[in-house]
């Protein structure tokens, strides 16, 4: 937004004669407004408020249109839903609800206004039972700091939807690829030299299943970010090829699901630049949309890593270790690596 600040007139008093021309000035001024010959316009706010100079000093004031603040982070955030539909694949059985051919996928579009474009894009898939609202907090922060966000609502696993969700992992990952495709196509200004995907709990496996088994693989991903997720025991691998990009996996100590190894099997597995945010205490959701001080290290830490893996070049163990440690909180322990 820009900011337009009209400068600010200091009046001294320190003798009749000086108040004397003050005020045939103000009335000159006066009476030169009348006849449309002086247009006299100020914009202010508490935020951007210049104050007068102090008595014995003068000021040059800018011309109104130089005086512009550019947007910066944390931006306004505007919101939309796009309506998805993938013609290939079919949606399946929901407990009473039928399976339905094609996959309707109403995304979610987090973007920050007032930022021109293109923009990096994070896809983000919810976890089982579940929804992209949940995640609120998460999404808003990333849109905040500059990222176009697209969550979709998974028609197996959504909570949202007619029937009993399900687990689908492999159409999950195809779907967060689709959704990939779709924003790519025209949706929104979007970078594709800038593309992360982001995922909880079995969102979170989804992204496993994109940066890990070479059946999914999306070589426009070049950032993963895995929280409270495991490797999906019935999708068969090999789960340790090689990948281009960086992953972030994040879990719980306290995690009530137990995914603290599961998760951590993850990080072992990858093979590419690599690091495992471990949180103390932490439990299945909350170090990610919770409002504690550890929540929010956790959220800086998902900034500090998606600067990093989308930025230029290729990234290293050593790059990661610098850009994550030491993390904000000290209840967060962070180990990075390659391979």
């Amino acid at each position: 937004m820009d900011r337009t600040v009209g400068g600010a007139r200091v009046m001294e008093s320190r003798t009749r004669r000086r108040w004397a021309r003050t005020l045939f000035v103000a009335a000159l001024a006066g009476a030169l407004a009348s006849i449309g010959l002086i247009a006299l316009a100020t914009q202010s706010t508490q935020r951007d408020r210049i104050t007068a100079p102090a008595r014995g000093t003068t000021r040059t004031n800018l011309a109104p249109s130089t005086v512009t603040t550019a947007p910066a982070p944390p931006y306004s955030v505007q919101t939309s839903s796009l309506a998805l539909v993938d013609p290939s694949r079919t949606t399946p059985q929901r407990g009473s609800v039928p399976a339905t051919p094609g996959r309707v996928l109403t995304t979610e579009v987090w973007r920050p206004e007032g930022v021109a474009g293109p923009l990096p894009l994070i896809v983000f898939g919810h976890g089982w039972n579940s929804d992209p609202n949940a995640y609120a907090p998460l999404l808003l922060e990333w849109a905040e700091a500059g990222y176009v966000v697209a969550a979709p609502v998974f028609p197996d696993s959504a909570d949202t939807l007619p029937g009993t969700p399900v687990s689908d992992f492999p159409d999950e990952a195809r779907d967060l690829s689709f959704v990939i495709t779709a924003l790519l196509g025209g949706h929104e200004p979007i970078d594709p030299s800038r593309v992360a995907v982001a995922g909880h709990s079995d969102g979170g496996s989804d992204v496993a299943l994109l940066a890990l088994n070479p059946a999914y693989a999306d070589h426009r991903i070049r950032a993963y970010l895995s929280l409270s997720s495991e490797l999906p025991a019935a999708v068969a691998g090999p789960w340790d090829s090689p990948t281009p990009g960086t992953l972030l996996v994040a879990v719980g100590t306290a995690d009530e699901y137990g995914l603290l190894p599961k998760a951590t099997e993850v990080y072992q597995t990858a093979d590419m630049a690599k690091a495992l945010l471990t949180i103390a205490g932490g439990d299945h959701l909350g170090p990610f949309v919770g409002m504690s001080p550890q929540s929010q290290s956790v959220r800086a830490e998902t900034l500090r890593f998606l600067r990093l893996a989308l930025g230029p070049g290729a990234v290293t163990p050593t790059d990661l270790a610098a850009a994550l440690g030491p993390p904000p909180d000290p209840s967060i322990d962070v180990t990075t690596g390659a391979g």
